[in-house]
């Protein structure tokens, strides 16, 4: 199996029919495993996808093809935590968006961490079957209305190469599968 080159086939397939790139994305985190060994430091981030619905899915994808500031994500396996990695240039609007936030964390001139989450490993929500890494956003620090409502789940397809999927849970208590995501070691 080769991580890399199988998510940019899903990928592909993902552009032109998002339910059939949708189903080969997951056929690749189902045959993924837990990370081992644990993630630690920074890896880059790609933004593979999302899917919330018609007419909403085309105004992400016109946004997302021009401007995408999540740039990865950055774990400490000690304290079973992390953060995700954002361009700087994100900021005023984030502060906008989430005016009591306070978690903003600079990294350099053009980067900045935020929405912090804790690990652990469980079965997954749509694959119960399987072990994957949980990144929980539900902590006290962040944004109660959206970003506490995500669940990422991660599982290793290669060496130094991980793909996500993003969970949504809506006020009614329903999970959905929103979005997948790929990170490899920086």
């Amino acid at each position: 199996m080769d991580g890399m080159k199988d998510i940019a086939s899903a990928k592909a397939i993902f552009q032109h029919a998002r339910k059939r790139g949708f189903a080969a994305l997951n056929d690749i985190f189902r045959a993924g495993s837990p990370p081992d060994p644990p993630l630690e430091g920074e890896y880059a981030g790609e933004f593979i996808g999302l899917d919330v619905g018609p007419g909403l899915n085309q105004v992400a994808d016109m946004v997302t093809a021009r401007w995408m500031p999540w740039k990865g994500k950055i774990f400490d396996p000690i304290d079973a935590t992390g953060d995700n990695i954002l361009s700087r240039d994100s900021l005023f609007l984030a502060r906008i968006v989430w005016p009591l936030y306070r978690g903003y964390k600079h990294i350099t001139s053009e980067r900045y961490r935020a929405f912090a989450f804790r690990m652990y490993l469980a079965p997954g929500l749509a694959d119960p079957d399987r072990q994957v890494l949980k990144l929980d956003y539900n902590l006290k620090s962040n944004p109660v209305l959206n970003v506490r409502r995500v669940l990422d789940e991660l599982v290793q397809v290669d060496a130094d190469f991980y793909l996500g999927k993003a969970h949504f849970k809506w006020w009614w208590g329903t999970w959905q599968l929103v979005a997948y995501f790929s990170l490899a070691k920086r």
